[in-house]
């Protein structure tokens, strides 16, 4: 039994010692066979163990130390981005299930580079070899030192060597230019500049420094000039060059010369400049026997041999040349000519000395003709006219809405500073201009008042439609604001039923910039519609092509189907004047119906135009019925019914032609439509 025991123990013991001898060797194997699988992918080229790179380079990707294309890598150990100083870094790099040990080696294989210089210093200065070069470049510091230095002190030009060397033992050599100066070799002026003082001269401050005269005379004249010069001990010169590079300069002249009189270049010319003698020459010879203004050409030339030419303008006259005062009335032949020195004088045309300039006028002098120069100038100042002193707060406007501008120029007016639009009460100055420069100004106090008037509606008013058929209910209805202009249009048409006949109302609402609300409502009645649509357009079209040629413009369009209606249509005192597209296709085919068919037919074909129109009735119980049209110009009356021989031909009328004729055949109640223009029609696009 104890012999069975010590048996077991012994088992055991055999157990765990082999058990401690696997956990040690079994690692140790395992490292050893990945240690021989590494070698083995270096030895059949799997993976580079060294990758170099130049120094300043970046690091390369993990791929480059693996050699197949299909392998992946990437770092386990990550690089720098960029090494600063060359030398072999070792990394660890994963491919496939494989981590490998792999050295980037960083090498310094350039030389440093920079540019040489050719610099002057004078004999104070000895600058550092650094000093000397320029754009110097490596990825490691570099010592900059003289390899052949030049002689600092002593005057003279020498070619020194900078010798660059990187913290990798790389050189460069960079040859250089130092020029040792007292003082520069050679100064180039101007004509007319004024001596270049001694900072410009001398290469440093000398406190023994001389420098020899630089005369007036020597600036003036194109030369070169030898300035002595002594300075640190050291005698030697400046050139000073001076060049004329400028050419002169004049103003033209405007001569009148009396027949026969003997002209010169310099007649012909004034405040001639340029810092050197000048000489005048004509391009061409005047000629003597012309009675034409002449431009003759003067040439301007200097002692640097620059030239100018000037032109100028010669006439040979028994008038001298005349200044007047702009104005809008024609002027008078006694106004060019002294009394007593003619017995007849006329212009050959009459002439309104409007126009700022000179102006060459053609007078016959006691049988003669001749050229005589008017210079017309403007030195009146606009006058300001103030027509509107109230406007409305908040509501900025121009300066032109509140007065106008009488100039024989044109002018512009415009605020000294712009009013400020909340204030209710203060001084405005309109300053107004012309185009000769002339300025006026006026001072008004204005008054801005809240703007608490709605604005107006046009166009509204009781209308038929026709039943399933849509209804524009914004056609010919406009709202204007006195203060904000023309404002947008709303309308509530909820009520209106097309599917069946009757009577709807609609509401229109209008609003300002102010709030202010304006409200107005018509009648709409839904009828049963005798013509369709199409048969309508149809009728206007085949109309049109008889009347409309392509090249017309919208005014001469208009007229046309004015002319055609007016001639077309017979009046008859009958028509429907529920149904105007009925009417209107009646009076078209059959040229006959009343102003109702006229009124009808010309809206049907204004529609097929560009132009804008309103319906109009007449305020009475007498009905009539027309419409205002505008192209672009403003609203005008345009009625094409004729009742009898073209008594009443209004085409394109305003309120003054109208009334002119009759004031009850068109009275209307203005506050429902646009305001109709005040000036009579004159054509337009």
């Amino acid at each position: 039994m104890k012999r069975q025991k010590t048996e077991g123990e012994r088992q055991r013991r055999e157990r765990s010692l082999w058990y401690s001898v696997l956990t040690v060797v079994l690692p140790l194997f395992a490292a050893a066979l990945a240690a021989l699988f590494v070698a083995l992918c270096i030895l059949y080229g799997r993976v580079r163990p060294t990758v170099t790179i130049e120094l300043g380079e970046y690091s390369p990707d993990a791929s480059a130390f693996v050699r197949a294309e299909n392998d992946g890598a990437a770092y386990v150990t990550e690089p720098e981005e960029r090494y600063r100083a060359a030398g072999d870094y070792r990394l660890r790099v994963r491919t496939g299930r494989l981590t490998v040990p792999v050295v980037l080696r960083v090498r310094d294989t350039q030389a440093p580079a920079a540019e040489g210089t050719e610099t002057t210093v004078s004999t104070l200065q000895s600058p550092s070899p650094d000093k000397l070069i320029k754009n110097l470049r490596d990825q490691s510091i570099v010592k900059v030192s003289f390899e052949t230095a030049p002689n600092y002190g002593t005057v003279g030009d020498y070619d020194a060597t900078v010798l660059l060397e990187d913290a990798s033992g790389n050189r460069t050599r960079v040859p250089v230019t130092v020029h040792v100066r007292v003082a520069a070799d050679e100064i180039v002026l101007e004509a007319g500049d004024p001596a270049p003082d001694a900072d410009t001269l001398l290469c440093d401050r000398y406190e023994d420094a001389r420098i020899g005269e630089i005369t007036e005379e020597m600036l003036r004249e194109p030369g070169e000039y030898r300035i002595p010069i002594t300075a640190g001990g050291v005698q030697t010169e400046t050139r000073l060059v001076v060049k004329d590079t400028v050419p002169p300069t004049a103003k033209s002249v405007t001569y009148i010369a009396a027949p026969g009189e003997t002209i010169l270049p310099e007649m012909l010319i004034e405040d001639v400049i340029d810092e050197t003698d000048v000489t005048a020459v004509f391009l061409s010879e005047p000629d003597p026997l012309s009675l034409s203004p002449q431009t003759i050409e003067v040439v301007l030339t200097d002692r640097g041999g620059n030239s100018t030419t000037v032109p100028s303008t010669l006439l040979f006259s028994n008038v001298q040349p005349t200044e007047i005062e702009a104005r809008n009335t024609p002027l008078d032949v006694s106004e060019l000519l002294e009394e007593g020195t003619y017995r007849e004088a006329s212009l050959s045309w009459a002439f309104v000395p409007s126009a700022p300039g000179m102006h060459v006028l053609s007078i016959t002098i006691d049988g003669r003709e001749n050229l005589a120069l008017i210079d017309v100038k403007d030195t009146t100042p606009p006058e300001i006219g103030v027509l509107v002193k109230k406007a409305y707060l908040n509501k900025p406007k121009a300066a032109e809405d509140f007065a106008n501008v009488r100039d024989v120029t044109e002018a512009t007016l415009a605020f000294q500073t712009e009013p400020d639009w909340t204030k209710t009460s203060q001084d405005v100055t309109l300053v107004a201009v012309d185009t000769s420069g002339n300025v006026s100004k006026t001072t008004f106090a204005l008054t801005l008042v809240p703007d608490v008037t709605p604005p107006a509606i046009y166009g509204v008013k009781d209308r038929y439609c026709y039943l399933d058929e849509p209804v524009s209910f914004l056609s010919e209805v406009s709202a204007r604001d006195v203060c904000d202009g023309e404002v947008a249009v709303s309308v509530d048409a909820s009520a209106v039923d097309t599917s069946r006949r009757g009577s709807y109302r609609v509401v229109y609402t209008a609003t300002d910039l102010s709030g202010n609300t304006a409200k107005a409502s018509a009648v709409f009645t839904v009828i049963s519609a005798q013509v369709s649509e199409e048969r309508a357009k149809e009728v206007a079209d085949e109309t049109l092509s008889k009347i409309l040629t392509d090249d017309m413009t919208l005014a001469q369009q208009i007229e046309a189907i004015y002319e055609y209606l007016f001639y077309h249509i017979h009046y008859t005192p009958r028509s429907n004047k529920q149904d105007w597209r009925s009417e209107a296709v009646r009076g078209l085919t059959t040229g006959k119906g009343d102003c109702f068919t006229s009124y009808a037919a010309a809206r049907l074909l204004l529609d097929q135009t560009e132009a804008q129109y309103v319906s109009i009735e007449r305020d009475s119980s007498a009905h009539h019925y027309w419409l205002l049209v505008n192209i672009g110009t403003g609203w005008y009356h345009y009625d094409t019914c004729n009742e009898g021989a073209g008594k009443y031909h209004c085409f394109m009328w305003t309120n003054a032609q109208t009334r002119r004729i009759s004031r009850r055949h068109w009275h209307f109640k203005e506050s429902l439509y646009p305001q109709v223009a005040t000036t009579p029609f004159e054509g337009g696009n």
